[in-house]
């Protein structure tokens, strides 16, 4: 197909926010070296504790999950069980995930969440999330959550930031792909993202959106808690409204912004940098929870499996 990758040499390197910008964050949080360290290692001596929680789970994994809890271990700690639960019960987006596999290939030509390297001045990380080839035939709605998972996978791991922004861009999509966006899709979409996930969001712009996707974004706003809702916001085609949000420097051309990569540059940066954690991926499908030996719970279907991870974790 045309749009296959060129191979591009350079993969994403994340740019993390200034030492400034993220000692500003810690501070913000209550977080010293001294009280991460013993906060971690309470986090790992807990998961020990926990029969049916993974034991291998690294320091730096745990200190990103503090972090995104903004420093409250309780909140940590539910954030850990629900994310390893949810890789050992929901095995048709946390299993299989070879960068290499046809499914996800082809999604990461179709359908691709393109990283900016650069964080915003206040330490955020922009991600678009864009169509690039209109076939709806290649279009696989749940390969397309999938790899944006693993895409949040692979920053939990590799970077730091403070929250993620993230721009829909609908340049180019037809009635075809807004009629993929069932409700139990987006419900389903916003659960993992948002509960299952431990980053935050510090806000969703959409631009270029045909008429028909409006419905699509009121449904999604229906379904956030309030806090959230507010946080999404409609730029049209006018990117000069998106740059009250986001400044230039940190965006592609094609969305007036100044960095020096194009979001096709991006797209194919992103896929590499899946495809150069291909072990990493693999050795991950090994480490979730083991739901036989979940204290005081034999139950049925995921969705009650992981209503005791979920307890409500507030998004904010």
């Amino acid at each position: 197909s045309n749009s296959s990758l060129p191979n591009y040499k350079k993969m994403i390197q994340y740019e993390p926010p200034s030492t400034e910008v993220l000692e500003k964050y810690y501070q913000e949080l209550g977080i010293t070296v001294e009280t991460l360290e013993r906060d971690v290692a309470t986090l790992k001596s807990w998961m020990e504790k926990q029969p049916h929680l993974p034991d291998n789970v690294d320091n730096e994994t745990l200190e990103k999950f503090l972090i995104h809890s903004k420093n409250s271990l309780e909140r940590a700690k539910s954030k850990l069980d629900c994310y390893y639960t949810a890789r050992a019960t929901i095995p048709d987006m946390f299993h299989d995930r070879d960068p290499l596999d046809p499914s996800i290939k082809n999604i990461a030509e179709v359908a691709m969440y393109c990283t900016c390297p650069k964080t915003t001045p206040e330490g955020d990380r922009v991600t678009i999330i864009k169509t690039f080839d209109q076939d709806l035939k290649r279009f696989d709605i749940l390969a397309c959550i999938k790899i944006g998972l693993m895409m949040l996978d692979a920053h939990l791991a590799e970077d730091l930031c403070r929250k993620h922004l993230v721009v829909f861009d609908f340049e180019g999509s037809s009635l075809g792909h807004a009629a993929a966006f069932t409700i139990p899709v987006i419900k389903r979409a916003l659960q993992l993202f948002l509960d299952v996930l431990p980053q935050r969001f510090a806000g969703f712009h959409v631009v270029n959106a045909p008429s028909y996707f409006e419905s699509i974004v009121n449904i999604c706003k229906g379904l956030l808690n309030s806090k959230l809702s507010q946080r999404v916001f409609v730029h049209g085609k006018d990117m000069t409204t998106l740059h009250q949000y986001i400044s230039k420097d940190v965006l592609p051309p094609e969305y007036g912004g100044t960095y020096s990569a194009s979001i096709e540059e991006l797209r194919v940066m992103a896929y590499q940098s899946l495809v150069e954690r291909r072990d990493w991926f693999l050795q991950q499908n090994k480490i979730h929870s083991d739901e036989d030996k979940r204290p005081n719970r034999k139950l049925n279907g995921i969705d009650q499996q992981l209503e005791g991870s979920f307890r409500k974790i507030a998004i904010d």
